[in-house]
């Protein structure tokens, strides 16, 4: 018996076949049909649709044969798919390759064979469909014809299944993006320390988050039973209801003042309120969203209040489809960001551009509709970028971190260029750009003190001790994500440390990608990396980040020019705002941290745990105490990488 050697591109093969999904699966009658017909029109005991897999071939229909699946060393299936052309075996007993097969010499007793390839739309071939006899037989042109007209049949049927495949693909990718931007904008409006309300035309509160119920006092339940002006001191009542007012008569589309509302004890208190009007696409106005602040803490939260607006602004934007079609609307918006913003189409004219532009080229947004990018920037700042253009336009997305409008002053931009797609192609780009100048200096500054990590970029171990002594010495929730690759020793010792380097850049990447703009990263060392962040104060909140993280980390690698599968284990720590959780050390947190890890290694990777400790200050993961063998534990869970 000679068995088919394997095709040279076997593993695309191979891959090709998993992507139907259909190994294994019910049976499904438009196979059972053509196979029923294919034994009806040759005359034959047995017809089989064979698909090859890489131990194994398996039968999607089978007609006249009992069993599902045979080794793929005796299959005469596997030299039809070896040679990609129909095999035909008049007499297995005069055939050198099947005359000692165990299928010949025993059940299903073959003697004559015919087997037409399935090709796949890719060109690979998934299996045969194949006729069986238990006596020889001749088999002329003619029946090859007519076999490979079913073995079409079988193929058509095959491609369907992909098409739908594709089609539930698709759909699902859509899905899980629409809940993703729904729980976004949840998260943003009721988890940010900055009072939230969405309030209707005629002043009453449709809904509001638990920081808005902190600075009025007054529960949630309540709130929905009154509206802005019952709460609102007698004295600031005119103004706030002049400045609606304005809004709603179409003179402007935001607007902030400092109010003071009435407490339920009769106190009042002052605050910081910014109120902005979303329209529909035909303009009638629809709701108020108010940001409310206490003034008293405005300037320890400007960073935060700032950051919050732009993550507003941009969940504003995705739920309401009519303000994205408003070009006003959007002028207005993008006018207030601190960043330039345009529309460039494919022959590099803008076709938009915020107020910013005429803050740095010194020329008014409308005068530069319809200019070319060309006549905007200088000579050698157009040579430098006009190869990310090009790629812009060809569908890819670039950043370049180091761009400098004006030579005469030292400002650094981060311009992102983001193609723009209609109906699958590519009409021009977005552009953002961010003025980063304080952040590089900030980076310089870190760098000086050595902060930093050469190898990612992140702050290093003596940055996140800095970091957690700052924080644990303030009132304050927090939340401390411990992250650890999973396997990577395997990788290492697979690849070379120049692939674990790289892996360990691309991880770095992505956490950064991942969390929010005032979270710090940082490499603790080896495969271990530390995320802390600021405002964090309940589970469901740090366990939504650590699931981000873990999805992040499990989308395969490109590292030095290798495809890496890894993930990560991450262990949780949440401190809260209370007296008790100052009390718990830096060195207590990390080991927290560390072990809940551990306890996510242990539940099987790719996974995270949150540990908790209790009001008497005592560190509790689970319930379960930290092994006191800290050093025998940490040899044992690296030693299992």
């Amino acid at each position: 018996m000679i068995t088919a050697p394997l095709p040279l591109d076997e593993d695309l093969r191979l891959r090709s076949l998993k992507r139907l999904e259909i190994l294994d699966s019910e049976p499904e009658e438009a196979f059972d049909r053509i196979a029923r017909l294919a034994a009806w029109a040759f005359k034959v005991p047995i017809v089989l649709v064979s698909l090859v897999d890489e131990d194994r071939q398996w039968f999607k229909a089978r007609h006249g044969l009992a069993t599902c699946e045979t080794p793929r060393s005796v299959s005469f299936c596997a030299h039809a798919v070896f040679s990609k052309r129909m095999l035909v075996v008049e007499d297995a007993l005069d055939d050198e390759r099947f005359l000692d097969n165990p299928l010949v010499l025993g059940a299903p007793h073959i003697r004559f064979y015919a087997g037409a390839p399935l090709l796949l739309a890719d060109g690979q071939v998934a299996g045969t469909l194949c006729l069986i006899d238990t006596v020889p037989r001749s088999f002329d042109p003619h029946d090859a014809e007519v076999l490979a007209g079913y073995a079409q049949l079988v193929e058509r049927e095959l491609e369907v299944r992909s098409q739908l495949i594709r089609l539930q693909t698709a759909h699902e990718r859509d899905r899980r993006s629409l809940a993703i931007s729904e729980a976004r904008f949840t998260t943003v409006f009721k988890e940010t320390p900055v009072g939230n309300a969405l309030v209707d035309l005629d002043g009453r509160f449709l809904d509001v988050n638990q920081a808005f119920c902190a600075i009025v006092g007054y529960s949630e339940d309540t709130l929905r039973t009154l509206t802005f002006a019952k709460v609102t001191h007698p004295d600031d009542l005119a103004e706030d209801l002049a400045l609606v007012a304005e809004l709603l008569a179409g003179k402007h589309t935001a607007y902030a003042m400092e109010k003071r509302y009435m407490r339920p004890d009769g106190t009042a208190i002052w605050v910081s309120l910014a109120v902005t009007l979303v329209r529909d696409a035909a303009g009638v106005p629809l709701h108020l969203i108010a940001a409310v602040q206490d003034i008293d803490s405005r300037k320890k939260s400007e960073k935060a209040l700032r950051n919050y607006h732009v993550e507003l602004e941009e969940r504003v934007r995705e739920r309401t489809a009519e303000l994205r079609r408003s070009r006003d609307a959007l002028q207005t918006i993008t006018d207030n960001l601190p960043a330039l913003i345009a529309v460039v189409d494919r022959d590099l004219r803008y076709r938009f551009n915020n107020e910013a532009f005429r803050r740095v080229f010194g020329t008014p947004s409308v005068a530069l509709r319809g200019a070319s990018i060309q006549d905007t920037l200088s000579p050698e700042v157009f040579e430098s970028l006009q190869p990310l253009f090009a790629r812009a336009l060809a569908g890819e997305r670039v950043t370049c971190n180091e761009v400098r409008y004006r030579a005469d002053e030292e400002r650094v931009w981060c311009t992102t260029y983001i193609p723009a797609e209609r109906e699958g192609k590519v009409t021009g780009f977005y552009v953002m750009s961010h003025d980063v100048t304080e952040q590089r200096r900030t980076e310089q500054r870190l760098r000086e003190k050595a902060l930093i990590d050469p190898l990612t970029g992140l702050a290093n171990r003596r940055a996140l001790q800095e970091e957690l002594g700052a924080i644990l010495t303030h009132v304050g929730a927090v939340a401390l994500f411990f992250i650890d690759l999973d396997g990577f020793k395997g990788i290492n010792d697979r690849f070379g440390h120049d692939t674990g380097d790289a892996l360990l850049r691309e991880v770095a990447r992505r956490l950064a990608a991942t969390v929010r703009a005032g979270d710090m990263v940082s490499r603790l060392g080896g495969d271990e990396f530390v995320v802390v962040s600021r405002g964090v104060a309940d589970a469901p909140g740090a366990e939504r980040i650590a699931q981000a993280l873990c999805h992040a980390l499990a989308r395969p690698f490109v590292a030095g020019g290798t495809i890496v599968e890894a993930s990560a284990s991450v262990g949780v720590v949440l401190r809260g705002t209370g007296d008790a959780a100052r009390s718990v050390r830096m060195h207590d947190t990390l080991a927290l941290a560390d072990a809940a890890m551990y306890e996510a290694k242990r539940a099987g990777r790719n996974t995270w745990r949150l540990a908790r400790h209790t009001a008497a200050d005592k560190v509790k993961l689970n319930e379960t105490r930290y092994p006191a063998e800290k050093a025998k534990s940490n040899a044992k869970k690296h030693s299992e990488f």
